[in-house]
């Protein structure tokens, strides 16, 4: 294994808390439950409608359906990053914002090396992959204003701020015996968020403002399982144990658990405005710090299938159903609702020609999808239901030593809402790299 492939991507792992962690993030709903979900999916799967559970490539990493690091050839290394428009709409205000940051990590290579296998001519039906990723697992981020008014106080601004995250890294296992395929995943969910809120009684005397700050900290212990199977319609001419066309069916989940929580809480109240504009005294009404609280996180499934041709063509459709009803969090109990949750998608990927010699966008993957995707939470009367179409293209890229990796591209759009107070109309572009090195572990014969 090189050693300066692995001090590059000990590098990017050791920034990207510090990137993940500024607070480049708006959505008024995050400051509900953990905060706004994370669709697990890289930027070639996003572009056909972001499936995971039944996906796997020679040259591409899943780390959502862990049974598919067992069918990697190569050494992989995928980074990407995104940037969001979002629209958000009111019956009375409207409102535009630009986010973006990292979006993903993730390192994953076979445990033999091809090459190896065909130099010693050797074929064994069992395979073996590893890998580990770390991505966002919840997004918060807010800054609501809201004026109103009470007939012995008068005006009143509440102002309510919120910023933070939970992320997962996650180490994950699979073993392959033919073209069944099974793997595990452990990871360590860890994150902290931080919800501000303050009220301004202004018309008030004498005038007083109260401000309320809890900081949560989130980490614990989580895992979860898949399985992949392929079943061959059609083999290669020149090696009938490769197949040429096949059908996939995944799936993956992890049982209901609960980790732990601490929480630091202060309010703090302010009395007698001077001329200055600053408050003569304070009142702390209520300090707790290192507070312990469990969380309990539900039970995910997801499962789909794929049929792919070489090269050539992939199209498939998956299934997922997560229930959100158990959700507790005792740190911030009562927050919003929650309810049972599930999510399809659709999508297809096509290659015109993928050996095309003076037409390189004949080899670009074109990628196209939709999805509907249900949120847990339930804020008022509404529902916060996410329905999109994607399109994505990957570019192959010949690097030194002919090695093959590709640059992907992800494009969404999508509208988040359905008879709620606020809508939101968004569009996401992700920006994604993949890099493959067949060289690691490869047992040179001549020094």
């Amino acid at each position: 294994m090189k050693l300066s492939s692995l001090l590059v991507f000990a590098f990017f792992l050791s920034t990207a808390s510090s990137l993940w962690a500024q607070p480049k993030f708006n959505s008024p709903y995050s400051r509900y439950g953990l905060g706004d979900p994370v669709h697990p999916a890289f930027a070639a799967q996003a572009g056909y409608g972001g499936q995971t559970a039944a996906f796997h490539d020679y040259h591409h990493l899943n780390p959502f359906n862990p049974a598919s690091y067992a069918f990697l050839r190569t050494a992989t290394f995928e980074g990407g990053a995104y940037a969001k428009y979002s629209a958000y709409r009111s019956p009375s205000t409207r409102q535009q914002a630009w986010t973006g940051n990292m979006a993903y990590l993730a390192l994953g290579f076979p445990l033999r090396n091809v090459i190896n296998d065909l130099l010693d001519r050797q074929r064994s039906p069992w395979h073996y992959g590893t890998g580990l990723v770390l991505v966002p697992h919840t997004m918060v981020g807010y800054n609501v204003s809201v004026t109103d008014s009470l007939p012995d106080l008068g005006n009143f601004l509440s102002e309510f701020k919120g910023d933070g995250g939970t992320y997962r890294l996650a180490w994950g296992h699979a073993l392959r015996y033919k073209r069944t395929a099974v793997g595990i995943d452990l990871g360590w969910l860890f994150g902290r968020a931080t919800y501000e809120s303050s009220t301004a009684f202004r018309d008030s005397f004498p005038t007083f403002i109260s401000t309320r700050r809890d900081d949560q900290h989130i980490s614990g212990f989580v895992w979860k399982v898949g399985v992949q199977h392929d079943v061959v319609l059609k083999s290669l001419e020149a090696d009938s144990t490769l197949p040429k066309e096949w059908i996939t069916f995944g799936i993956t989940g992890g049982t209901q658990r609960k980790i732990s929580s601490t929480a630091d809480r202060i309010f703090v109240r302010h009395r007698g405005r001077q001329a200055n504009g600053q408050y003569s005294s304070a009142d702390t009404l209520l300090l707790e710090s290192g507070q312990r609280y469990a969380l309990t996180l539900p039970t995910s499934l997801r499962a789909g299938f794929q049929y792919v041709q070489t090269n050539k063509l992939r199209m498939g459709a998956e299934f997922a159903y997560e229930n959100w009803s158990v959700f507790e969090n005792a740190a911030r109990p009562n927050d919003a609702d929650f309810r049972n949750i599930m999510e399809v998608s659709a999508g297809i990927e096509y290659i015109p020609d993928h050996i095309s010699y003076n037409r390189y966008l004949k080899r670009v993957r074109y990628r196209f999808g939709a999805h509907y995707r249900q949120d847990p939470r339930i804020v008022g009367d509404g529902q916060l239901d996410d329905m999109g179409l994607s399109f994505g293209m990957g570019f192959p890229l010949i690097l030194p030593r002919q090695q093959s990796s590709f640059l992907q591209t992800a494009f969404e759009f999508g509208r988040l809402g359905r008879g709620t107070s606020i809508r939101e109309t968004y569009a996401r572009i992700t920006l994604g790299f993949t890099f493959n090195d067949e060289t690691w572990f490869f047992k040179r014969r001549f020094d």
